[in-house]
């Protein structure tokens, strides 16, 4: 009887850590229905995670295997400019990807010890693999790392960019476009009660014009020729936009939460696999564990947001007038140019009620029950996160569609407030004080509760998120179309 080869699946991320961490949980779902799995990182970011994680933590999973790329990243020797570092680094694969992809593709289809490449899972960022699954008349499937209403309002909102552009270019026009940067902007799915002024934090510089310009629309009309496209996201959270996607792609599948996905798989092979670019450290959990059920705000910006030594300063006496307990992550990029350094006096203050890190397992955290609140730059990957485990939020937006999912969080799922960009200390105070001992906070509580009931609905074995993987893997990864 001849040997029915397994289906093999390469899954190549957009190589930041927010978008490393959602392809990994897809790729292992994918890998526990049986498919052989090959998950791309750039050279640079696999040795990364070793030197986090120890040289063996990449080994031990029949059929995954890990492979890499020599695509070089942009230099940085500060982190003053996200969006200029991500542009530099969308140019770099823009111009190096395709090549470099297109060779490791052919050495695994020469290599006799595993399967030939069936289909592709890509981010949505590197969507010029779908120049060669044409080639190879393999499926390719796109996945985007923000929401669906995310995902919308850039779409929608191209001719306010042009507008910002504009005044760019030509500053003359400033009157006539500071009143248009006052209009409101409710038509566009998940800007309930924002202003045209929010989108002009997406380009600051004169150097960013081309990127925004170019980089919508080009991801947009190549991602519309996938095989399908996945939004991390599930039904019951973005239903109305999630049905507006399909004038867009061929077919759109929302899947989500990932996480709570996996842990609907009974096997624990899957928890020794991860992909982190910082080392967790452990002992802050131990830290949670010594304090009392509900008592601590948890505060993360996430792996890309940066903060100027003036805002480290205002919120972390912020968090001290609160006098309530905190864990804080500070990463040794955190502040712009420099390495964080806070006051010796707020150290002395804090020292019985704070923890501060520089990286952890977040997950962990926010389904800790010490964990009453989480402060987070609403990154889509947090969001989910912090839906997953009920947990209400203090968002303070930083870049791109932050600013969408802040508002949606405050404005219509309910579960949290928005802290200012130039925020000063008593502002941190108050909203710290208004989430953990008020009855707004209170509320906001129940209504994350009840999200995270909806997602749990969602990832069960009736529920939407499973019902559209699993036509996902049959009608698109499986096709022999």
């Amino acid at each position: 009887m001849a040997v029915i080869s397994k289906p093999h699946v390469v899954c190549i991320p957009f190589p930041l850590q927010g978008h490393i961490i959602p392809m990994l949980k897809f790729a292992k779902l994918l890998h526990s229905k049986g498919f052989h799995v090959t998950f791309v990182n750039t050279e640079f970011n696999h040795d990364r995670i070793l030197d986090s994680r120890g040289p063996n933590s990449l080994n031990g999973l029949p059929d995954f295997r890990f492979a890499t790329i020599p695509l070089q990243h942009p230099p940085s020797n500060s982190h003053t400019s996200l969006a200029l570092n991500l542009h530099a680094l969308r140019e770099t694969c823009r111009k190096d990807f395709l090549s470099l992809f297109r060779h490791l593709v052919a050495e695994l289809n020469d290599e006799g010890s595993n399967p030939r490449v069936t289909c592709m899972l890509s981010d949505a960022i590197l969507n010029h693999s779908l120049t060669l699954s044409e080639e190879l008349q393999i499926p390719n499937v796109l996945l985007w790392n923000m929401g669906a209403s995310g995902f919308m309002s850039f779409k929608h909102s191209r001719d306010q960019i042009k507008q910002c552009i504009a005044f760019l270019k030509d500053p003359s026009s400033e009157t006539g476009m500071e009143k248009n940067l006052e209009s409101m902007m409710e038509w566009i799915p998940g800007m309930k009660g924002a202003k045209l002024r929010d989108l002009s934090k997406l380009i600051k510089t004169k150097e960013q014009v081309n990127s925004v310009e170019d980089s919508t629309e080009s991801d947009i009309g190549r991602a519309s020729k996938a095989s399908a496209v996945i939004f991390h996201t599930f039904d019951a959270l973005e239903s109305e936009t999630l049905k507006d996607l399909s004038l867009f792609f061929k077919k759109v599948f929302s899947i989500g939460p990932l996480q709570l996905l996996l842990d609907q798989i009974p096997e624990e092979q899957y928890n020794s696999i991860e992909c982190n670019l910082w080392n967790e450290e452990a002992e802050c959990i131990k830290w949670l564990h010594s304090k009392e059920p509900n008592s601590v705000i948890y505060v993360n910006f996430g792996s890309t947001t940066v903060m100027t030594a003036e805002q480290v300063v205002e919120l972390a006496w912020g968090l001290a007038n609160s006098n309530h307990n905190f864990l804080w992550i500070t990463r040794p990029d955190l502040i712009m140019g420099e390495s964080a350094i806070l006051p010796p006096e707020f150290l002395v203050e804090t020292k019985e009620r704070g923890f501060i890190a520089s990286w952890c397992p977040q997950e962990e955290i926010l389904n800790h029950p010490s964990t009453a609140g989480f402060m987070t730059h609403c990154g889509w990957n947090s969001i989910l996160e912090t839906i997953s485990s009920g947990t209400p939020i203090i968002g303070w937006p930083f870049f791109g569609e932050h600013f969408v999912n802040s508002r949606k969080s405050c404005n219509e799922w309910g579960i949290g407030t928005e802290l200012g960009t130039n925020f000063e200390r008593e502002d941190v105070e108050k909203l710290v004080k208004e989430l953990m001992e008020e009855e707004k906070g209170k509320k906001m509580k129940e209504k994350a509760m009840e999200w995270k009931k909806l997602a749990e609905e969602c990832v069960n074995s009736n529920g939407s998120s499973s019902f559209n993987f699993n036509n996902l893997v049959n009608e698109v990864l499986l096709s022999k179309n």
